[in-house]
This record gives C-alpha cells, structure tokens and sequence, in this order.
C-alpha cells in the first residue's frame, strides 16, 4: 500500500484543517510508523553555522511582467527600445515610463541559448523596499523561470512532441503544487524543503523541532519522507505560539498543569496494537513536546527596532524573524520557512489589483531583511518568490491571464544581488524564440530545478544528494568544483561535502 492509498483509506486526507491535526497527518509520521526509515542511517553532522531559507509563495500566479519592467528608450535615442516594446505589447496593462523605479545599471546575465534582450530595467512603482534592496546589492531577479522536465529551446521543441510537458501546464493546482516539488511530470511528488530536511533535519541539535516551519499551514513544499511541516500562527507570543487547537486551560498553571501533563502521558504513551493509533499517539506527544519547547524559547524574543508593517504578510514575516531571534534556544542550525499571500490570479482589474499588492510584499520583505541585519544574520538567510506561474503579456481587455515562466525574487546577504539572472524575454512577441502564443506565453528559460539546486548547495546539501532533492536536476546541471547551476549566489566561506554516493535521479 503506497502513502495515498493508505491515506485515502484511513481518510486522514480530510484531516489537515488545523495546525494539530496536520502534524498528525503528516506524511513524515506516517511512514515513520510504516518503518520506511531511508534516511535514519545518515548521520548528519550538527551544523556549526546558522542557515535558513524563506519560500514566500504568492499564490495565484502573479503578472511577473509588471513587477520586473524594461524601460529603455526609443532606439533612436540611443537606448534598447524596451520600453516602447513593452508598451505596445501590454497595451491598456502597461505602466507609465515616468512612474517606474529605476534600478541602477542592472547586469543582465545571459543563459543557455537565449541572450538578454535589453540592458535597462524598472520595478512597479510601488516597490520602493525592492528597488533600495536590489540597488545596494541585496536583491536578485530570476528572470522567465518556470517548471521544466527538460530544456525546451523554442516553439518547435514544444510542439514536436519529442519534449516532456509539465503537467496540467496552464492549471492552479498543477503548478502551485510543481512550483513546490520540481517534479512537474508528476502529481504525486515530495516537496523540495521537505526532500532537504529529509537529509539534513538531523544536523539540528533538538530534534523536537522540524527545521521546516510553516506560517500557512500545511503545504507541499516542506513535506519529505519522513519530515514534514511544523504550523506555527504568527502570534508568536510564548502562550499563544503552537497548537491552534490546544484549548484554553492548557495556559493555566499548577495543578491543573500537572493533572493534564500526566493524563496526557497516560493517554499518548499506552502501546495501541493498531498502526494508525500509533501513529496519532506518537505524533502528538511529539507536537506537545514541540509546543512547549516554542513556548519556552519565545519567552526570549529581543526587542527589536525594525518595524514591520501591520499586514498579513508584514505579520507573518515578523514572526519568521522572532522565531529566527531564538533560533540557539530552539537548538536548531538549519531552518526552512514557508508562507503564502494570495490574490494574484488577475483576470481583470490588475492595475487596481497590482497596486494594492505589491506594496505589501516589497513592505514586508523590506523589513524582514532589515530585522536579518539587525539579527546579524542577513548573510545566513536566503529569501525568495514563487508563484503558480506568470501571465499572458497581452490584455484580455480587463487583466491577464494564466501562462508559463515568469520573474522571482531572490533576497539575502550571501545573494549576488542587483543583477538579473535567466533571460528576461523580448517583449516583441513576432519571431520570438522564447513566445509559444498570440497571447505572448513564454517557455522558462530556467528550470526551478537550477534555481532551487544553487540554493540548496548554498544551504548545505551534497552535490550526491541533488537528485533526491531535484530529480530532473541531471537534465539541466552536473556538479563540478566551482561551478554552480546560475550563478546568484556566494559561496565563500560554504563547505560543500561530495563524500556521500549519489542518490540516482528520477526516484520520487
């Protein structure tokens, strides 16, 4: 019986509605109970840096081609002529020149066969926090970066029928769950935080706590083998941080305290013959033992200066960093954090819908990296933006709607930043290798495999262990001394271990 069919039967899949019942359902604790240990024999070694990553996805599919905009001049003035082509392309959805924030002489890196077709680049006008962060160095593009089995070159390699298709190319539950797995062949794939954690979760010193914490609840993207999500509220105040459910006299003290410890011992610690009461009775004492380990560390959160704007985004991200502020009392050297803001599938009133947004993601990324420096941890932690996928460049009159590669964000002080990597495509949709539609639908030019594999040596994974983690890596990129998928981040100072045997590809 494989995980699905033991899930479907036992119907635990109804069951991920609040924090404590998707701990329990958590795949990771079902093949724990199973006895699938494939990764209990790797000893890995405690850590003796700090390391995390943040994956904000913006639910939705947000229209990355108003975010990340070209804004040459004529060509007759001596510029690239982006902007005129934008313009003319984007029609009624096309922001004014005058009105854009101009980033400071970004390098655009060329990539793979495709060549970047314009050297002068703007952001929305309401990204202020992003522009400041890209000019000083901080902040990188992606730019046409989507889910890929395989390299696709152009309209001919799509149509041929000799290259692999991601699945359900064009559909929200496809790709917002391939986005998180990198295995766009196949709907039933681990996510890529939960396959890391899966190797690296025992390097942390308290194995109480999953390295991969959520602030949206259950999620694709952190759930592994044997290692899935822990759901945190962003209150994180010490009595409020944990199990949602947790009823309200679990904060009282004294006796009460002491009858409920030891009847909850009583009730999770009795030998259940069946597999699935095991499994419950364990993953529960598990997530008490969790809770009051956060509770306990979050009573020592610093004060800090940075302030966060009062959104939801701006809210979860601050709770991110106090959690980060405790990170030697919780015992941990590597964490793995996921959040999501929604309402970008803008299928009319984009401008309206684009600038009420935006700002509440370059406000809250602002100051998340802020409060990273005032932590003294800027270079440890790498921030970035997924999405289902971007938008048609042309207008269907009120919005955009749904396509392929689009532009991500990267953010963090070990990112090579102000610089925009992949291959941001021509806007000029006519002969344009890169366009497979009328509607201007782009073929990513990087695959979430590239991206996601710099980041993960960068975090510490094993060039052996790439295919467990990204098993289409092997189409797009070979480990060799030096040489990194993209190029976006810094390594100094990274050990990269290449002591392990490899893991064979194409295993999920």
């Amino acid at each position: 019986m494989n995980r699905r069919n033991f899930l479907k039967q036992s119907g635990c899949a109804a069951m991920g509605a609040t924090t404590l019942l998707s701990t329990l359902t958590s795949l990771g604790a079902v093949n724990g109970a199973i006895g699938h240990k494939k990764f209990a024999s790797k000893d890995a070694p405690v850590a003796d840096d700090y390391k995390a990553l943040v994956c904000v996805l913006l639910a939705g599919g947000i229209d990355s081609y108003n975010v990340l905009i070209p804004r040459g001049v004529s060509t007759s003035e001596g510029g690239d002529n982006g902007y005129a082509e934008y313009a003319a392309t984007r029609s009624d959805l096309a922001i004014a020149q005058a009105s854009l924030l101009e980033l400071n002489n970004p390098q655009c890196t060329s990539f793979r066969d495709f060549s970047c077709n314009y050297g002068a680049f703007a952001l929305h006008p309401t990204m202020t926090g992003m522009r400041d962060l890209f000019n000083s160095g901080k902040l990188a593009f992606m730019a046409n970066v989507g889910t890929l089995v395989e390299p696709i070159m152009n309209e001919t390699d799509f149509k041929s029928g000799l290259k692999r298709i991601p699945e359900g190319i064009y559909s929200h539950s496809d790709q917002i769950m391939q986005w998180q797995t990198s295995v766009p062949q196949s709907r039933n794939a681990l996510g890529v935080g939960g396959r890391i954690a899966d190797l690296l979760n025992a390097g942390n010193a308290n194995s109480q706590i999953s390295m991969n914490i959520s602030l949206s609840g259950k999620n694709t993207f952190q759930t592994g083998e044997n290692i899935g999500e822990y759901s945190i509220s962003n209150n994180v105040a010490p009595n409020a941080v944990g199990i949602d459910i947790i009823p309200s006299w679990w904060n009282n003290s004294g006796l009460l305290t002491d009858l409920r410890n030891n009847g909850i011992d009583s009730l999770v610690g009795q030998t259940y013959a069946n597999l699935l009461q095991q499994t419950y009775s364990g993953t529960t004492k598990s997530a008490v033992a969790s809770y009051a380990t956060f509770r306990e560390a979050l009573k020592r959160v610093p004060s800090m200066a940075t302030q966060f704007p009062t959104t939801s985004l701006g809210n979860d991200m601050a709770a991110i960093a106090k959690v980060m502020s405790v990170r030697n009392n919780l015992g941990v050297k590597r964490q793995i954090f996921f959040v999501t803001y929604g309402g970008w599938d803008m299928h009319d009133n984009l401008a309206g819908g684009m600038n009420q947004r935006l700002p509440v993601v370059s406000n809250a990324l602002k100051a998340f990296y802020d409060a990273t420096e005032e932590l003294g941890i800027a270079d440890k932690v790498t921030t970035f933006t997924i999405s289902d996928f971007a938008r048609t460049i042309t207008s269907n009159g009120l919005g955009s709607d749904h396509a392929w590669g689009g532009n991500s964000m990267i953010m963090g002080g070990s990112v090579k930043g102000g610089k925009i990597y992949g291959a941001f495509p021509s806007m000029n949709l006519t002969n344009n290798a890169q366009n497979i539609s009328f509607r201007g639908n782009f073929i990513p030019a990087v695959s979430t495999d590239e991206m996601y594999a710099e980041m993960a040596l960068w975090y510490g994974v094993s060039p052996a262990d790439l295919c467990y983690v990204l098993p289409n890596i092997g189409n797009f990129y070979s480990y060799s001394a030096n040489n990194y998928p993209i190029g976006f981040m810094n390594f100094a100072g990274t050990n990269i271990s290449t002591d392990d045997k490899p893991q064979s590809c194409l295993t999920y």
